[in-house]
């Protein structure tokens, strides 16, 4: 297998409603679409997502910066099989830093590549596939007004819908929480997530006033960087901290335990550097006896989606996965369908790209073998 093209797309889709918390209000999702070729004709299909709070990335910074430096060391590269591409992955994620968006994005289309020209399924580079199918882990954001908030509630545990987080950081949270509890039943724990919204000291004093709910965990309480501040909310409260926005590579993740500031790593295939970064992560925190939770971006396609339920079907340790198939519900019009069963389980990643250019708001960037032997 020899790359021999790469083609990134910037596409930009709307939401058929809009998603709220405090550090965000999204009414679109923006992403970087990967379309890495080989000689022979076989496609690989990938997807950045940037978000800049997590991992400093861009969408400028992805198609001017990140993937060119990729493609200069990949394109004309040739691989004998599974195991010859394996190891270069890893080394990419070691030399990634912190642009593992666009490290997630290029993983996938070269594992989907590979996997289509040497017959496996992406998900072989994980393991056997040993884990059940994971139910649903929904979130309830600002969008979702306070006064409609029982009746969401309810529509959510009619559907079966057990697995909840509420977003916080308004002025009437614990009402909308009360709301929330009341529907699902006192039994039944909340997890919270703040966005990094509160300072240590006004996180412990609110969730000292929420002690007759059945509160989980909360997420990313504090700025990403205030470690100290996240091992305050937990020692001070006893509730579980999850990390959130602190974690993304593997130097994260070991000074989260250092600082014993974490009791949940929050994992997320597209901010963590894809389906390798994330089993490192998931590895290390199982180490050190801390748990994990799977969720996905806000705005995936089904690309990322796909990549999600992959991982876990293969990586045990989760109860839920958060935002699962949030792409056929949020997005106006996904860009993936499924691929034909027999074919999905056993080549590349299972999906088939449509209805690409229909959202392309730039022109494609194009980078060809012959292109970069003249740049050379």
């Amino acid at each position: 297998m020899r790359i021999s093209s790469v083609i990134a797309y910037h596409i930009r889709i709307p939401f058929t409603s809009v998603f709220a918390h405090t550090l965000q209000r999204r009414r679109a999702t923006e992403a970087v679409i990967l379309i890495v070729k080989s000689e022979a004709g076989h496609i690989g299909v990938g997807e950045v997502l940037p978000r800049p709070y997590l991992t400093g990335e861009t969408v400028e910074s992805t198609l001017g910066q990140e993937i060119p430096a990729l493609v200069q060391r990949w394109l004309g590269r040739r691989f004998t099989g599974r195991d010859d591409l394996l190891p270069a992955l890893r080394q990419e994620l070691d030399l990634s830093g912190r642009a593992l968006a666009t490290l997630a994005g290029w993983e996938s289309a070269t594992l989907d590549l590979a996997g289509k020209a040497f017959a496996f399924a992406v998900g072989d580079v994980l393991g056997p596939e040993t884990e059940p199918e994971l139910p649903h882990g929904v979130v309830i954001d600002f969008a979702v007004a306070t006064h409609s908030l029982e009746k969401h509630c309810m529509l959510l545990r009619l559907a079966g819908k057990r697995h909840v987080k509420v977003k916080v950081g308004l002025h009437d949270d614990l009402h909308r929480l009360t709301l929330v509890q009341g529907i699902f039943g006192p039994e039944h724990p909340l997890r919270l997530d703040a966005n990094a919204a509160w300072s240590a000291g006004y996180a412990v004093e609110v969730l000292r006033t929420m002690r007759r709910l059945n509160i989980r965990s909360i997420e990313q309480p504090v700025p990403a960087r205030d470690l100290e501040g996240m091992r305050r909310v937990r020692e001070e409260t006893g509730i579980a901290v999850v990390a959130d926005e602190s974690l993304c590579t593997l130097e994260d993740a070991q000074t989260l335990i250092a600082a014993r500031a974490a009791d949940v790593f929050n994992i997320r295939i597209g901010k963590c550097g894809g389906l390798l970064g994330s089993r490192r992560l998931v590895q290390l925190a199982k180490e050190n006896g801390l748990s994990c939770q799977l969720g996905a971006l806000v705005g995936e396609t089904g690309i990322l989606s796909r990549a999600a339920e992959i991982f876990s079907r293969r990586v045990p340790g989760f109860e839920f996965l958060e935002g699962k198939r949030q792409n056929k519900s949020l997005l106006l019009e996904d860009i993936v369908e499924l691929a034909p069963e027999q074919e999905a389980s056993s080549k590349g990643l299972g999906v088939i790209i449509r209805n690409l250019d229909q959202w392309v708001v730039s022109p494609p960037v194009i980078f060809k073998e012959e292109q970069q032997r003249r740049l050379a």
